[in-house]
């Protein structure tokens, strides 16, 4: 019997693994698993949903008529591509020829009286102009020099005065007291869960991710490609496969797949 029984069993599997094992480009199965209906064709989804349990072993049925009920739902929304015939009129090629031979014609015709327009005007003119637009350029520059002088004297000065006067060193973008943040190089499933009230919460982001570590959460991750800020310190992983999270009194820790479902009642999600 599949260990995969349910779409959150996938969701929680990752986009990642999944694409390793079903080929399904990336983005099409992050906008599946995030149930993007609206964003993906009906022929394309049931294909990538036939795909699935194919190779996992598992009805989707239930997902199926979610989908065909939330594109009934929001059929005003969803607009549909349009169809192009194509159809060549006989006489085609003789419009295009006659049309880009005038066009040359008209380009050519141009071309010859502006040439001779500016053949004919005072060059005395040219040279005034091209001498205001050296002095306009001149005045600016001098006036940023001027003021970038005033700014880094008055820059030193400051920095020269706090110096002094600064006895306690500050510290700035320190981690926030009572969180962890996880940076993910690149888009990843996200799945919560409150410890504490069993409440499940999940998205797909490349955003940082706060995690409030005054509450003890079970984690999980579609990929392992992130990185961890928190009061323990900086940590880099390097997992392509989906990774398991336990945070408890206010510490984060990497765990098993087995201890996630001994925890979590033995789900995947």
């Amino acid at each position: 019997m599949s260990k995969y029984q349910t779409f959150e069993d996938l969701q929680a599997l990752g986009s990642e693994k999944i694409h390793e094992k079903t080929h399904i480009s990336r983005d099409k199965l992050e906008l599946l698993l995030a149930k993007s209906y609206d964003k993906i064709g009906r022929v394309q989804f049931m294909g990538f949903l036939s795909i699935l349990e194919r190779e996992y072993d598992i009805n989707l049925n239930d997902t199926r008529e979610e989908y065909d009920m939330y594109r009934d739902k929001h059929a005003d929304l969803i607009i549909p591509k349009k169809s192009v015939i194509l159809q060549a009129p006989s006489n085609a090629k003789e419009k295009w020829v006659v049309a880009a031979a005038a066009a040359i014609a008209i380009l050519l015709g141009g071309g010859y009286v502006l040439q001779s327009f500016l053949s004919n005007a005072p060059r005395e003119d040219v040279m005034k102009l091209s001498s205001l637009a050296v002095e306009a350029i001149k005045e600016p520059a001098e006036a940023n020099v001027s003021a970038e002088t005033n700014v880094t004297s008055e820059t030193n000065q400051t920095v020269a005065g706090t110096e002094l006067n600064t006895t306690k060193p500050t510290l700035a973008g320190a981690q926030p007291l009572n969180s962890t943040t996880i940076l993910p190089k690149y888009k990843v499933w996200v799945g919560m869960i409150d410890m504490s009230t069993g409440t499940k919460t999940q998205k797909i982001t490349g955003e940082p991710i706060v995690i409030d570590t005054s509450k003890n959460w079970l984690v999980v991750l579609g990929h392992g490609m992130v990185e961890i800020n928190s009061k323990s310190g900086q940590q880099l992983l390097k997992e392509k496969n989906t990774v398991h999270l336990s945070i408890e009194n206010g510490s984060i820790r990497l765990i098993s797949q087995s201890e996630f479902l001994e925890r979590n009642g033995g789900k995947n999600w």
